[in-house]
């Protein structure tokens, strides 16, 4: 067995590790490493070294041999479930741990590429979620990725709940998590500009403030009035951009990470 080492800042390790996912990896552990975050993923032959160097270049990777790791079991040991918010418990699928009294369990395959529930914006993004959902809503979630905030979003007693993405890839995941979850998938790929207008009680996005800010028209129009807008997926220094274009906005914060809420009249 190879183990290829990473180091990063702490908002990037989601990130990455969907990457080394994507490549290949066997299994993943993370490790805080003074104020940066040390990632060292598995890979069963030494044939993509010279790739995968280069693929990660920026992130000083380092290649060793390392016999005696069991990849699988440091990769189950490196996702244990956890409470999010005030109701939901995530699960990776090899969890036994019962769900906590009160909380809705929702099982995420941490070897899906595109997201796994673990960085702070969907965790914020799953909080809001519960603070805005009325039993019977309809909820668009743009940018979708593993599916894991639609997932959410039905275990509140949302009727429907309509996860988009540009990226087939992503949708395949969010498929994987809703066959995991035993839901009924309801996935389209496109953005925004694919939905009717106000059609949505809910609508969520978790994706960047560059291309927030580049589509909130559209998300405005998909949004019933009095209903609820959640976005997510920029730090502090991004906030002001955000909720200046919305009236009476909420502001959530994990660690750096930030999420605006704001109900739509």
């Amino acid at each position: 067995m190879y183990s290829l080492y990473l180091t990063c800042e702490a908002g990037q390790a989601d990130h990455l590790s969907a990457e080394l996912w994507e490549a290949g990896t066997e299994g993943i552990r993370e490790l805080d490493y003074g104020d940066s975050v040390r990632l060292i993923a598995g890979f069963a032959t030494n044939e993509n070294r010279a790739a995968l160097l280069a693929q990660f270049a920026a992130y000083a990777p380092e290649w060793e041999h390392e016999d005696d790791i069991d990849w699988v079991e440091e990769t189950k040991a490196a996702w244990p479930p956890r409470e999010v918010g005030a109701r939901f418990f995530l699960a990776p699928p090899w969890s036994i741990d019962p769900t906590p009294p009160g909380r809705e369990r929702i099982i995420h395959n941490p070897g899906l590429a595109c997201g796994t529930g673990e960085h702070p914006c969907t965790q914020l993004a799953l909080m809001a979620l519960e603070q805005c959902l009325s039993p019977g809503s309809t909820v668009a979630d743009i940018g979708t990725g593993s599916g894991i905030l639609s997932i959410g979003a039905l275990r509140l007693g949302a009727e429907t709940a309509i996860g988009i993405d540009i990226d087939t890839a992503a949708l395949q995941a969010a498929r994987e998590n809703f066959e995991l979850n035993r839901l009924p998938a309801n996935l389209v790929a496109g953005s925004a500009d694919c939905l009717a207008t106000e059609c949505a009680d809910v609508v969520v996005a978790n994706i960047n403030a560059t291309v927030l800010l580049s589509m909130l028209d559209e998300l405005l129009r998909i949004t019933c009035t009095g209903g609820w807008l959640i976005l997510t997926g920029f730090t502090e220094a991004e906030v002001e951009a955000i909720a200046l274009t919305l009236t009476d906005p909420q502001v959530l914060a994990l660690n750096e990470w930030r999420c605006v809420v704001a109900k739509i009249f």
